[in-house]
């Protein structure tokens, strides 16, 4: 079969009826009308059209790469951001890098240095992280998304998850539990902190005299199950579980079917995300839901203004959240062993 004939963007700009500077500003990612990105990008679908990337990027001083940094892949969670984010990003024509944590932190900087990333979306950093620190003392433009870092100079964007702990407490106390234990999220993550200041907050706002046991599940399946056995097995077992993230829930679930404590008969749980499988007929957890797509996009889209935009001003978008009930909750029956 002949290969097909190159086309020039000249050639794709004429056919277009746009400028040449129209064609770039589309394979660039910049600013275009969409009836006009979508003419465009018609005609270059018809020629196959592929640009130099590496000339282009020599030009435009832009690599047309964004790095996305994730944790952990296990998480439901994160599979969910990454793909609003590559959407926001392939609108514009712009391409994913995606790191995890199977790299080190030097090795993942190096690697965004080498591909000449044109920014990174963070989207599990903690307070002191080895990694988004030094990408933006690089002069790399960063994004947190999902967990924020006081004081970090970068957009950020998060759900508001102090009233995500919040709205867990009152649930649990308007079903008239008083012996409570808080499965928290990995030391040092925002999430973890917000999330656990609300739920204490509105316990002493309400029901001072309540009682609030606090273990460590480090947003971890396997460490959150046997956190929530131990505490199951022991004299003082809670009624109640608020758990800091929808995978530490179900590991309480599992953990308490293992102990032959009934949910939500003898223990009511109660998680945060609202991750997918959450609403599955054999879960039906009770959740906070965070906008877990919107934060993801409108952490790219932040990210593709301040490209656009260097020199403007930082911006914090919070986004609210919502209880969801569902089957793992239930009133205090009254038994004060739970």
């Amino acid at each position: 079969m002949a290969r097909r004939p190159l086309v020039s963007s000249v050639q794709i700009a004429r056919e277009a009826g746009v400028a040449q500077s129209t064609v770039s500003r589309v394979l660039n990612g910049g600013s275009v009308a969409p009836e006009t990105r979508r003419r465009v990008l018609e005609v270059l679908a018809k020629h196959d059209f592929q640009p130099n990337l590496a000339a282009r990027s020599l030009v435009a001083a832009r690599s047309g790469l964004v790095g996305v940094v994730i944790r952990d892949l296990t998480n439901p969670f994160y599979p969910i951001m990454v793909r609003a984010v590559e959407r926001v990003l392939h609108e514009q024509g712009l391409r994913l890098l995606l790191l995890s944590d199977v790299a080190t932190p030097q090795e993942s900087l190096a690697m965004l240095r080498r591909e000449r990333v044109d920014g990174v979306v963070f989207s599990s950093a903690v307070r002191d992280d080895p990694l988004a620190w030094p990408v933006s003392d690089h002069g790399i433009p960063v994004v947190l998304c999902h967990r924020t870092i006081e004081g970090f100079p970068g957009d950020q964007v998060e759900a508001d998850n102090t009233t995500a702990g919040r709205l867990a407490a009152d649930h649990l106390l308007d079903l008239g539990h008083q012996r409570i234990a808080m499965v928290c999220g990995t030391v040092l993550a925002s999430t973890a902190e917000q999330r656990a200041a609300g739920f204490r907050a509105r316990l002493a706002e309400r029901a001072p005299r309540a009682e609030l046991v606090e273990v460590q599940g480090g947003y971890d399946y396997a460490a959150s199950y046997a956190a929530v056995r131990e505490l199951l097995a022991g004299p003082q077992r809670p009624s109640a579980l608020f758990c800091h993230n929808d995978v530490m829930a179900h590991a309480a679930l599992n953990a308490a079917a293992a102990e032959g404590v009934d949910v939500p008969g003898r223990l009511s749980v109660v998680g945060c995300d609202d991750a997918p499988a959450s609403a599955w007929e054999r879960i039906q957890l009770t959740t906070v839901r965070q906008p877990l797509s919107r934060i993801a996009e409108v952490a790219a889209r932040l990210l593709l203004e301040r490209l656009q935009v260097p020199d403007s001003p930082l911006r914090h978008e919070v986004l609210p959240v919502d209880l969801v009930l569902r089957t793992t909750t239930a009133p205090w029956n009254g038994d004060p062993t739970g």
